[in-house]
């Protein structure tokens, strides 16, 4: 079958003699349509700040397809179904994922990582790892929910505790951000207020939702004017984005950290978060039941993201496409590759 594949030396080839999986007992084989290209890919490919678990491997981690094959024993699911996977691969008997906690799994494999990937023709995966996409929702939205979407919700929902009457603020509304402010409003955020430098993505978020966007020193200055918000959501994973988060909080607010980056924060004096009872927390991926959600409000029309997706490409460029995202041209948040083009 045709796969793009990661070698040993860290060139990302798309090759047409990959080995096509059979599903094992537990597992599904799935005809895989459209993947996303997710920014974890840029870091394996091209600024190799991140590696995989071994080489050659199958990248490709935000996949939608339809069930081609059962293992042994799998019921519950079809032949001809369409299907979103969950990307983390989870033991379900360590003590965070009996706890619910399957995102911190000791034991966890993030497919396209430490797992095969989806850039491919085939993919196979535990029969618990696929979620039932109903036919009101698009292929390419299917896809992205699997992640950028979940994630996402994972932060404004869980993490963030977002609700009805709630202020936010989302610094950064590149492939995760722009997802939380229409997540934000989904769930009810009294205001939405989008930080990002680009002009570009300041336009996105207005048009998933915002009711204001600045650029980050503006931003600043009007959020902290009028009092501060009660939740802000840093996708940047930037020192500074981080400190300004932080600062940018109300009395009670809480700072979520969702973006990742190596520099060490400065998040304020000790004294502030004491008299103020500011919060920080981290998210971390997502929970099966945060892509489930994901799914329903994107199918009911609750959810509404215009430029979650930008542009669809064939397999055969999914390298270029990699270099797109780097650069930032990928018409939305995410590129998803067309598997069947």
């Amino acid at each position: 079958m045709r796969a793009a594949v990661l070698d040993e030396s860290g060139e990302l080839t798309v090759r047409n003699d990959w080995p096509e999986p059979e599903p094992k007992p537990g597992e599904v084989l799935v005809a895989l349509e459209k993947v996303g290209i997710c920014g974890s890919d840029v870091h394996f490919v091209i600024d190799k700040s991140s590696k995989t678990s071994y080489a050659p491997i199958v990248l490709g981690h935000e996949p939608y397809g339809r069930v081609a094959g059962l293992g042994e024993g799998v019921t519950g699911v079809s032949v001809g179904d369409r299907v979103a996977i969950l990307p983390l691969i989870t033991c379900m008997e360590c003590d965070r994922c009996r706890a619910g906690k399957t995102r911190l799994c000791k034991q966890r494999l993030c497919i396209g990582a430490d797992a095969e990937g989806c850039w491919a023709d085939f993919t196979t995966v535990p029969a618990r790892n696929v979620v039932p996409v109903p036919d009101s929702l698009s292929d390419t939205l299917a896809a992205v929910a699997t992640d950028s979407v979940a994630t996402s919700h994972h932060s404004v929902a869980t993490q963030g505790q977002v609700g009805p009457g709630k202020r936010v603020a989302v610094w950064g509304t590149g492939g995760l951000g722009l997802s939380a402010v229409g997540i934000a409003k989904a769930l009810g955020a009294e205001k939405v207020i989008a930080v990002d430098p680009r002009e570009e993505a300041r336009d996105w978020a207005l048009q998933t939702g915002a009711d204001e966007a600045y650029e980050p020193e503006e931003g600043f200055a009007k959020i902290t004017e009028s009092g501060g918000v009660d939740v802000a959501l840093e996708f940047v994973g930037r020192a500074e984005t981080v400190e300004k988060a932080v600062r940018s909080l109300d009395d009670g607010g809480r700072a979520v950290i969702t973006g990742v980056g190596f520099e060490p924060a400065n998040a304020g004096r000790i004294m502030t978060f004491v008299l103020r009872e500011r919060e920080l927390v981290g998210s971390y991926g997502h929970e099966p039941s945060d892509v489930r959600r994901s799914i329903e409000l994107l199918a009911s029309g609750e959810l509404v993201l215009p430029k979650v997706v930008g542009d669809v490409i064939p397999l055969a460029e999914v390298r270029q496409g990699l270099d797109r995202v780097h650069t930032g041209d990928t018409g939305g948040s995410r590129i998803v590759v067309d598997i069947t083009a």
